[in-house]
């Protein structure tokens, strides 16, 4: 009977221990899958989500729609806390915590505007992928929204966080949008106050 006793405990240790680790597994999985997943992927995910939207919400009836699913789009495919932080700069540094948060949920509205602005002439078929360059702070994705024989050019840079790429910046011909972004925030703050940049966020993001 002890024997008989140990015996079942043990075969239900190995059941427990094998559970664990197939429920860890399949914890883990989702994150391997996206750490496997190139920039230029990431990037290609991210360009079609976001034209997909802008081509299917494109009536006028459907812009706060629109509006809400590209702002999802940028909550999970940007680096968009650090990329506020960044285009704040110095600005930021007598702020409050409550105050650098509403900043954020502002900055994030108008990035998703921006990037609707600057994509909705295009589709996806029209874009091509032309190079992927890494160095130490990240990879830049160069991408042609309209072919190789049109001049403009996107390159979105990417860096990896949690196992994930996600865009922390993106140069349209060269042209930074953070650094773009500072340069307003920089001459707002200059000539006024925290809560003069605050209200010039808000009447940019106001619904359409």
């Amino acid at each position: 009977m002890g024997n008989g006793l140990v015996r079942v405990m043990r075969k239900r240790s190995m059941i427990i221990v094998e559970c664990c680790i197939l429920c860890l597994f399949m914890m883990l999985a989702p994150r391997l899958g996206l750490a496997a997943q190139t920039p230029t992927e990431a990037v290609q995910v991210t360009m079609k989500d976001l034209l997909y939207l802008l081509t299917e919400l494109k009536e006028t009836s459907r812009s706060a729609q629109r509006q809400w699913e590209i702002e999802q789009v940028v909550r999970r495919a940007f680096n968009y806390e650090e990329m506020a932080e960044r285009a704040l700069g110095e600005g930021g540094e007598k702020t409050t915590v409550a105050d650098r948060r509403q900043f954020t949920r502002l900055f994030v509205q108008v990035l998703r505007d921006d990037l609707a602005d600057k994509l909705r002439d295009y589709s996806v078929p029209q874009v091509d992928y032309l190079s992927e360059q890494g160095d130490g702070a990240g990879t830049q994705v160069l991408v042609a929204p309209a072919g190789r024989e049109v001049d403009t050019r996107i390159e979105f840079h990417v860096v990896q966080r949690s196992g994930r790429w996600l865009v922390n910046d993106v140069s349209i011909d060269g042209a930074s949008i953070v650094a773009t972004y500072h340069a307003q925030f920089s001459r707002i703050l200059r000539e006024g106050s925290f809560l003069d940049l605050m209200e010039f966020l808000k009447q940019k993001a106001v619904v359409a």
